[in-house]
């Protein structure tokens, strides 16, 4: 990887469509360590809109929706499959990423599926090459760790987790300024969607799975974005008596987007693979097309009380 770093004069980084802070801090940690190395660089994401809270991260505000053919490297960061590049580069392309399902795509591979996040497995890449990590990457860094954790909550968080934001808040993180931006600051536009997703809630299988609809209507009803969506699973899932959350949302297009999250012993990604979707464990999803709200959810759920048995 560092071989074809240094080779390459023009370098385009990839977030994934709908960047999280992984994907995007990923990025933007190596944003500057390459502006460093006075290579001509590129942030790309395929998405046009961009989750607000993400602009936090150092250097987010020179992310671009318009891809350059002049690159003659890209480096994908958490992209489980292709499909979430949003573009075929035509030149050579190297895979960064943690996700247990990824297909393994391109020429050169730096993938560590036991990784918390993505920005771990970089920050292992650059501490083995003895990359001095400054602020602004340790800043870009810590904001993956962080959110990939769900605030250090989740089930991957072990003493290695917490040493590794140590690290970074040592190296200058700005800790406290990423944390309000991911998990405290809401547009009002983000609370009026959510008000809406859960007057609508569902409770399924003896209130063991969790459903959640969500219609154009209600985005033009509240003003929101389909990044505001997220927010409302986790909150779901701490209900006690659920082990599974599935949410529906339709799409500009016609598609219909489904995120699965569980805390429970199953493993959504199997369910989300069956669709042709992928992510992790106890986080996964996928897009369907050719189908309607009703019919998505009777399959799905389905597939989930037969896990749950």
């Amino acid at each position: 990887m560092r071989e074809a770093i240094e080779a390459a004069e023009h370098i385009a980084l990839i977030a994934h469509v709908y960047p999280d802070a992984d994907s995007l801090g990923s990025a933007c940690a190596m944003y500057a360590h390459l502006l460093r190395l006075h290579k001509r660089v590129t942030l790309f994401c395929a998405s046009e809109t961009i989750d607000e809270r993400l602009f936090c991260l150092p250097w987010a505000d020179k992310i671009t929706s318009r891809w350059s053919d002049t690159a003659d490297l890209a480096i994908a960061f958490d992209c489980g499959d292709s499909e979430r590049l949003g573009v075929l580069p035509k030149c050579a392309v190297i895979n960064v990423d943690h996700h247990s399902n990824s297909d393994g795509f391109g020429h050169i591979k730096l993938i560590d599926k036991e990784a918390a996040s993505t920005t771990a497995v970089l920050m292992a890449w650059f501490k083995s090459e003895g990359i001095k990590i400054n602020a602004k990457m340790a800043t870009a860094l810590y904001a993956g760790i962080a959110e990939d954790t769900l605030g250090f909550m989740s089930r991957r968080t072990d003493a290695s987790v917490f040493e590794m934001a140590a690290e970074l808040a040592r190296a200058g993180a700005e800790v406290a300024s990423v944390n309000r931006a991911l998990f405290l600051r809401r547009p009002l536009s983000n609370l009026r969607l959510k008000a809406l997703i859960l007057s609508g809630l569902f409770l399924l299988s003896d209130a063991r799975i969790a459903l959640l609809q969500v219609t154009r209507e209600m985005f033009a009803q509240s003003g929101a974005e389909e990044t505001a969506c997220d927010d409302v699973l986790q909150e779901v899932l701490g209900l006690p008596t659920v082990s599974v959350v599935l949410m529906l949302c339709e799409r500009e297009d016609g598609s219909l987007k489904a995120a699965l999250r569980t805390d429970d012993g199953i493993d959504v990604g199997v369910i989300a693979a069956a669709f042709g979707g992928g992510g992790h464990h106890f986080a996964s999803g996928f897009t369907a097309t050719g189908t309607t709200m009703e019919a998505l959810t009777a399959k799905v759920v389905d597939i989930i009380e037969k896990e749950l048995e």
